[in-house]
């Protein structure tokens, strides 16, 4: 008898770790936790829900790799320093599709379109750090559909986040918080938003984009038909 391979999302969650979110660095490790005990406690996530968490400052990192969720034994901390340079991070997101889609369809997964949700608080700095290195252009290519696995973006803004840089990002939907003077309740709110979203792409098997988001107001996107 043969089996219908089962199918699964590719989740990146990428969260600002630079210096103007060192006050919520202790929030941001403890929703790393929430996050991972709801994957853990509900089997329906677990099994179609693939995730990965990364952060970004003056460089990117991998937090968690998309991997078993029962290998993950311990959740690292994440460390909020350093400036807010976009480029290298969308870099580092396709690097990661570029391992992990295949890594996924080798264990006999139906791969659907990867997600990336991307919370910032910060301006892009990488005019000055990385100057001649413009990050729309990694954005470009992050984003370019000639790549199969190219993916869909959902943006949250707060604090000092700037809307067109939201709206430049995002590809699915994008939100700006509505106080931009409360980061805790905007990154709460933002969290939250990415939670149901899993939660509802679990239930349905498909990704499964926000339409409100408390506290936050939606950017409308361009399309071209």
């Amino acid at each position: 008898m043969s089996y219908a391979p089962s199918s699964g999302l590719p989740m990146y969650v990428v969260l600002d770790t630079s210096g103007s979110m060192e006050k919520e660095e202790r929030l941001l490790n403890q929703t790393l936790e929430t996050i991972y005990d709801t994957i853990d406690t509900t089997p329906q996530i677990k099994e179609f829900v693939h995730l990965s968490v990364l952060s970004f400052n003056s460089q990117p990192h991998v937090v968690t790799q998309m991997t078993d969720f029962d290998s993950v034994k311990q959740l690292p901390e994440v460390n909020c320093s350093g400036r807010t340079n976009f480029g290298p991070m969308f870099r580092l997101v396709r690097t990661c599709i570029e391992t992990d889609v295949p890594a996924l369809v080798d264990r006999g997964v139906r791969v659907l379109r990867p997600v990336v949700f991307i919370l910032t608080d910060g301006i892009p700095t990488d005019a000055e750090d990385l100057p001649g290195d413009p990050w729309e252009s990694h954005l470009d290519d992050l984003l370019d559909s000639r790549w199969k696995t190219h993916p869909h973006i959902i943006a949250y803004g707060f604090g000092n986040a700037q809307e067109h840089v939201i709206k430049r990002i995002a590809t699915a939907a994008a939100f700006v918080a509505e106080n931009t003077g409360d980061n805790s309740s905007a990154l709460r709110a933002a969290l939250n938003g990415f939670l149901n979203s899993m939660v509802a792409s679990a239930a349905k098997r498909t990704l499964e984009v926000p339409e409100q988001v408390r506290g936050y107001r939606s950017i409308p996107l361009d399309y071209i038909d």
